[in-house]
């Protein structure tokens, strides 16, 4: 990894050294989140109202972020999208956690997503033959940090432990505090990054139906997006109360889960890494429905656990097949989209991602409320027949592309 890193360019280098402070933010907040909701004794279905309200919001956002981003360029919208971000982690900072200042800060959060499209295509301008391995070293730097952020869970416990007037509620609330301040520690990173001039930009005018729709006349981008949105439903169940799960499961607090949290996303976090060359040894499209088919199988044993510890290495694994193939499902997306439109593909791809997402979580807090593993099984149910349809939809795709690859490579040699 380092040595790829010597290879790329200062700007580049730099776009990626900022997903160093932005996942260590996510790793602080998202390993108390959850439990911060258990402790101030608000219901899940609140914590998936957050999730829905952040994920309709998203949605409505990337596409219109997407297109601006083609237009305007990629540094502003990423400037504003992190300085939502950071209002958004804030509102819970300085007001606590209440239905109010959770609305706000699921709003907030949604209108943040700003800055997801403008920086996808940033990062695929900037690495340009590359970005199958510029892909691969930004998701494994983000969930290294994010492990890390995960792993300080233990501080909420140290503190209680030691300091008798501290309860949990309040040594949440510092967790928050310091993902807040990691948020803020990204946004002059972006500020030093040069943003390269692309030829064909679109100007800024009308735009209709047959712009946002172009990137969708490429067969492969046209499936990915209607497979990634039966993805998202599926984790949408599941994923954005794993915290609160395993809290109401197993009686643990965040010490804990944020050691789970840490080994999911830094095991996770070498996978990526090791993707592109597996995938060329067994072909990308077989990597990935065997990565996301252990997927589903690892999930339906977990309700069959009443061990934390068998529990937690069952997340792990699945994890793993889960989270694997992501930097080649995006990088389909780039390399089959115009470079003048990546930041509408871009949208396309996250709200395929996102949008689904937030229904099923509303719909995930709400049967968790009534059986503990429903969430689960809506999970495996809908993830298997994704993993299904995506060997049935993208393999002869992938297939000629793979074909055309080889002979440029043949002709370059």
């Amino acid at each position: 990894m380092i040595d790829g890193m010597r290879g790329l360019e200062k700007d580049l280098k730099l776009l990626l050294i900022t997903s160093i402070p932005t996942g260590l933010s996510g790793g602080l907040f998202y390993s108390v989140w959850g439990l911060y909701f258990e402790v101030k004794r608000i219901q899940s279905s609140y914590l998936g109202l957050y999730s829905c309200l952040e994920g309709i919001i998203m949605t409505l956002v990337f596409l219109p972020a997407g297109m601006l981003a083609d237009r305007i360029g990629r540094k502003r919208p990423v400037l504003l999208g992190y300085t939502l971000s950071a209002l958004s982690i804030g509102i819970v900072v300085f007001w606590g956690l209440n239905i109010v200042s959770i609305i706000l800060s699921g709003i907030l959060g949604g209108f943040s997503s700003l800055a997801l499209p403008a920086f996808q295509s940033w990062l695929a301008d900037l690495a340009e033959s590359r970005i199958k391995e510029a892909s691969s070293i930004q998701m494994f730097l983000y969930s290294i940090s994010f492990s890390t952020g995960s792993l300080m869970g233990w501080i909420p416990e140290l503190m209680v432990t030691y300091s008798p007037r501290m309860g949990y509620p309040q040594a949440y609330r510092f967790m928050i505090t310091l993902s807040f301040l990691a948020t803020l520690l990204a946004i002059p990173l972006f500020l030093l990054i040069r943003e390269r001039k692309r030829e064909g930009t679109t100007e800024v005018g009308h735009v209709g139906w047959k712009e946002v729709a172009r990137p969708l006349k490429n067969p492969v981008v046209r499936n990915l997006t209607i497979l990634l949105s039966i993805s998202s439903l599926a984790t949408g169940f599941f994923y954005p109360l794993t915290s609160y799960y395993l809290g109401r499961k197993y009686g643990v607090e965040s010490g804990p889960v944020g050691t789970v949290l840490t080994l999911i996303y830094l095991i996770s976090s070498f996978s990526y890494l090791i993707a592109p060359p597996l995938s060329k040894l067994i072909g990308t499209v077989r990597f990935i429905v065997i990565s996301q088919g252990m997927t589903a199988v690892l999930m339906a044993l977990l309700p069959f656990t009443g061990n934390f510890l068998v529990a937690s290495v069952i997340l792990i694994l699945q994890a793993i097949g889960s989270y694997a193939p992501a930097p080649l499902i995006w990088a389909l997306f780039m390399e089959n989209a115009p470079i003048d439109e990546r930041g509408t593909a871009n949208s396309l791809y996250n709200i395929s991602l996102i949008g689904p997402r937030a229904f099923s979580s509303l719909a995930g807090g709400a049967l968790l409320d009534i059986y503990l593993e429903y969430p689960i099984s809506a999970f495996v149910l809908l993830y298997s027949t994704y993993d299904f349809l995506f060997a049935l939809l993208i393999r002869e795709e992938s297939e000629n592309d793979h074909k055309i690859c080889e002979k440029g490579e043949m002709k370059l040699e």
